[in-house]
């Protein structure tokens, strides 16, 4: 439910005097950076032909440089023309004070011609900017060199009361092109540096050793030339002793920015290999002219990298992971089986074979399954699960063991002067990972026998708690890319959503934990409803429904061109017409409320502010029309400025908050891998910013549920780490104190159950109820609290889907059905005798897949049997365990529109990007709106 937004480039603050060029050996003063172009702002009067744009005001040079004001959200500053030659070991320093925190964004072109002059958002940075009465250095790797050359700077600073620039410069550290596509550190540097916030590097006998700095730090190669086609693999050897997450970026010669590439790693102190897929990258082809390592996220980790190699395969033994080990049930009772989970997964370079893993458990607790299970192979891109059957007779915390041997594995040895290389074999053929869990052994409570869910007992708070809902887990494909993570597994498991039953079960569960009313996900496309089952079927069929309130929060994230005034006048009529009048429908100041995702979407299609709050003032007055006091508009987005604010005002918003709240905690971090101990620190001043730009709106505050979505978005995915029920109820109560000392009456939750993007606190593996309870602590008084029961202590459920079955081929006719494939709305489908019959309704038709799990190998062609009413490009998409559905990840192909049935058959080859192991689908039949389709067959053939 967040947009996804490309880094693009690397942004560093570097502090007084710690300037140091990269690619180059430290103290090396033949490289010492040379200054390609400048303006020193320090001759008052004097703009050295910078020039201001628009949103910002009173721009001169001063005694301390170059100083203004932001007007507006979009204060910007155009530099004059000159010429440089582009280099991809260039950076750009601003010298730069603020008087608030923001973001600034350094634009850059190579020719002067297009609509902006040649600026566009694809050749610019965005950097955080601090608060400060010093100035600071800003370091700006932007990876120009594609370009050619730069002729022209625009830098727009941050939106902030005041801004002084003492100095913009362009540095350049050149250097020798290295043809070096293996390292070996154990004598040397090689040319390697660190950038910009490390400790200097030390060559020691184990490899270089350096220290992390805060925010983005990097170990930056020097110059290269690596043909990329020819090697996809890197392998690096490496020990760390803290932190989540290693990143890798490389640099094309005739591109561009960068890409990154996200791996889990061991941080025991001990050398690790890791091997990373380069070739899933859109920049791994080619030339690739740089890389860079960041080895952890944690600041202050110790790092020792023995090693960098570049290989045409993985290279080394298997390297067996045991990433959960636990229970997946969530809640365990004494004297009742319960789930134990082992997920194992293979991070070496050959598979991992003759796996086997034995469960230990102690005395007064029976495993009903067998103690040992074997796997033959776990393949480096599937993980395996192993299951076993537990139960303990009396309430206590046990502790389980797991211990898994396998052949030919990484036994992580030391790397000494005499250590085996990567490619040579271990001498012990069967070493033991061993993994230990505590698991929480709770009574059974007592409950009176009855036929159905015990009715909730609410618990209340004096603030109206409001927790987003999103409705997306009717079918089996939906769960399957959760497989993979037991520890998000649901207390009520894979289950219907579209089930009654299941919506009682998480009507009590909040009401219980203080929440009044969820805002649930709502999705509109010009009349195109999805996603609606959980509010039209569960939800309005459940019995305790009247328990819990719901308000719509319109995910009008839609293409452009998909708002209009006629529009605009159904969607609010639908509005009235089926939720307004329900007792349950949330209302502030007895108005119905109603959140909206994107406000600039539907100003920016209808022409402008005016016109999008003549929308709103009609709204108003046809809710006034149906016999209500009105509508009550809270802004989710758009509101990043007290211009934007002011705005929002203009149009009809009384509210605003957003979806999340980790945004400054990322911003600081400068990166998007960080511990939850950071949106914790910084919530009560996300809270307070937002108050202090409101300009007349009234800010709900915002208690983030995390992020973590390696499910949807693979090894590029945003990681907030480190998420527990004690932080979270830390941020919770944190909340509630700002909110009461502020006289809030309403405080927004993060998602209840995202479970693909890792935002959710609905009772769960890991934690079981543990969220809630935080949440209830932080919010409700204390008193006789109900106890929080599963299906199960009451003889219900489960509620699990069944498995779809897996395949890779599907001929749509009646009998068949659609068989897990589902479309967007700007797709109508129905199925009838000649096949999958559609029409696009809008320009982005789609056709989501169900699960799939296959090596990308395995299959060389794509074959689909269809007719359509007009020429026009069909596309396949995939997603791989590394990489999310993107266009980089597709192949097109033309489709002949006169309504007779056609075979195609498409190379799926010809893309360099068909390869690991694919983990989703999804087809595009056509490109335009108003298209007629009928789809008899889509296969995939070897």
């Amino acid at each position: 439910m967040i947009s996804r937004i490309s880094m693009g480039v690397v942004v560093f603050l570097m502090l007084w005097g710690s300037e140091r060029c990269f690619g180059a050996e430290p103290h090396d003063s033949e490289s010492a950076p040379q200054v390609m172009i400048e303006w020193r702002f320090d001759q008052a009067g004097n703009l050295l032909g910078w020039v201001p744009g628009g949103h910002v005001a009173d721009v001169a040079v001063r005694d301390d440089g170059l100083s203004g004001r932001a007007t507006d959200w979009d204060p910007i500053l155009m530099g004059p023309v000159f010429e440089i030659p582009a280099r991809p070991t260039q950076w750009v320093e601003v010298r730069m004070r603020s008087s608030q925190e923001g973001r600034g964004e350094l634009f850059w072109t190579e020719t002067l011609e297009g609509k902006f002059g040649g600026f566009s958002q694809e050749k610019a940075v965005s950097f955080a900017v601090q608060a400060s009465d010093e100035f600071q250095d800003y370091q700006i790797l932007p990876f120009w060199h594609a370009g050619g050359q730069i002729v022209r700077l625009r830098l727009d600073p941050p939106s902030v009361e005041r801004f002084e620039i003492a100095h913009i410069r362009v540095l350049d550290a050149p250097q020798p092109v290295s043809p070096a596509t293996r390292w070996d550190f154990r004598d040397s540097t090689l040319g390697w540096a660190t950038w910009p916030s490390m400790a200097p590097t030390s060559v020691e006998p184990d490899g270089l050793g350096f220290q992390v700095g805060d925010g983005d730090s990097w170990l930056i190669s020097p110059s290269l030339q690596i043909p990329a086609d020819d090697l996809s693999f890197l392998a690096i050897r490496m020990a760390v002793d803290a932190g989540q997450r290693c990143r890798v970026f490389c640099v094309r010669a005739s591109t561009l920015g960068y890409d990154t590439l996200d791996i889990p790693i061991v941080a025991d102190g001990r050398m690790h290999t890791y091997h990373l897929d380069m070739a899933s990258l859109e920049r791994w082809q080619d030339t690739v002219v740089m890389l860079g390592i960041q080895p952890s996220d944690q600041p202050a980790a110790r790092v020792q990298i023995e090693s960098i190699r570049l290989s045409s395969e993985p290279t080394g033994p298997a390297q067996l992971r045991v990433e959960y080990f636990g229970s997946t049930a969530g809640v365990q009772r004494a004297g009742r089986p319960f789930e134990v989970t082992a997920l194992l997964r293979d991070h070496g370079g050959r598979t991992a074979r003759s796996v086997s893993a034995t469960l230990k458990a102690p005395e007064g607790v029976q495993v009903l399954s067998d103690l040992v299970q074997h796997v033959d192979q776990i393949d480096r891109y599937f993980p395996e699960s192993l299951h076993w059957q537990v139960i303990a007779s009396d309430p206590s915390t046990i502790s389980l063991r797991l211990a898994v041997q396998i052949d030919d594995a990484d036994l992580d040895e030391p790397r000494g002067e005499d250590g085996p290389s990567l490619d040579e074999p271990r001498q012990d053929k069967r070493p033991t990972i061993e993994r230990s869990a505590s698991i929480d052994i709770t009574p059974s409570p007592q409950v009176e026998v009855s036929d159905y869910i015990p009715p909730p007992q609410p618990v209340r708070s004096d603030l109206d708690i409001g927790v987003y809902y999103f409705p997306g887990w009717d079918t089996w494909s939906r769960w399957e890319p959760i497989l993979d993570y037991p520890e998000r597994k649901p207390v009520l498991g894979w289950y219907d959503e579209a089930d009654p039953e299941c919506a009682d079960w998480q009507i009590k569960w909040a009401v219980e934990h203080g929440v009044r009313f969820f805002m649930v996900d709502w999705y509109w496309d010009r009349g195109n409803r999805i996603l609606e089952h959980w509010l039209h079927q569960a939800y309005a069929q459940a019995r305790f429904r009247h328990h819990l309130q719901w308000a719509i929060m319109w995910a009008n994230h839609n293409a452009p061109g998909s708002h209009c005034r006629e529009d605009w006048r159904r969607v609010t009529q639908y509005w009235i017409d089926h939720y307004f009048s329900m007792d349950q429908y949330y209302r502030i100041d007895d108005r119905p409320a109603v959140f909206i995702w994107a406000p600039a979407n539907i100003r920016n299609d209808v022409g402008g502010s005016q016109a999008a709050a003549e929308l709103y003032a009609m709204s108003q007055q046809m809710a006034r029309d149906a016999g209500y006091k009105g509508i009550y508009f809270v802004a989710i987005s758009s509101h990043e400025s007290a211009a934007q604010c002011a705005q929002l005002v203009n149009e009809g918003y009384e509210a605003f908050t957003s979806y999340h709240g980790f945004y400054l905690a990322e911003s600081r971090a400068g990166s998007n891998q960080f511990s939850f101990s950071r949106v914790v620190q910084t919530g009560p001043e996300f809270w307070r910013l937002a108050d202090e730009r409101a300009s007349g709106l009234e800010y709900i505050p915002i208690v983030d549920t995390g992020w973590a979505s390696q499910p949807w978005h693979g090894q590029q995915a945003r990681v907030i780490h480190g998420r527990t029920p004690e932080l979270f109820g830390q941020l919770c109560r944190l909340a509630a104190q700002y909110a009461r000392q502020n006289d809030k009456r309403i405080v927004a939750i993060g998602p209840w159950n995202e479970w693909g993007e890792g935002s959710y606190i609905e009772p769960y593996a890991e934690h079981g109820f543990a969220d809630l309870e935080q949440l209830r602590q932080a919010f409700c008084p204390p008193g006789d609290w109900p106890p929080s029961l599963v299906p199960a202590d009451v003889g219900r459920g489960p509620y699990d889907l069944p498995a779809d079955p897996r395949k890779t081929a599907w001929q749509f006719d009646t009998q068949a059905g659609l068989q897990g494939w589902r479309p967007n709305g700007a797709l109508q489908i129905e199925m009838t005798e000649r096949g999958l019959q559609g029409r696009s309704v809008g320009n982005d038709p789609i056709l989501h897949a169900p699960g799939v799990r296959f090596a990308a190998d395995e299959y060389q062609q794509l074959v689909v049997r269809m007719s359509s009413s007009q020429d026009d490009v069909a596309q396949l998409f995939w997603a791989t365990t590394i990489t999310p559905v993107s266009e980089a990840n597709s192949v097109r192909f033309p489709v002949i529109g006169d309504g007779n049935v056609h075979e195609y058959r498409v190379d799926l080859t010809d893309s360099r990007r068909w390869r690991g192991a694919i983990t989703a689908l999804r087809f595009d039949p056509v490109m335009r709106s108003d298209v007629d389709v009928v789809i008899e067959t889509i296969r995939l053939e070897p």
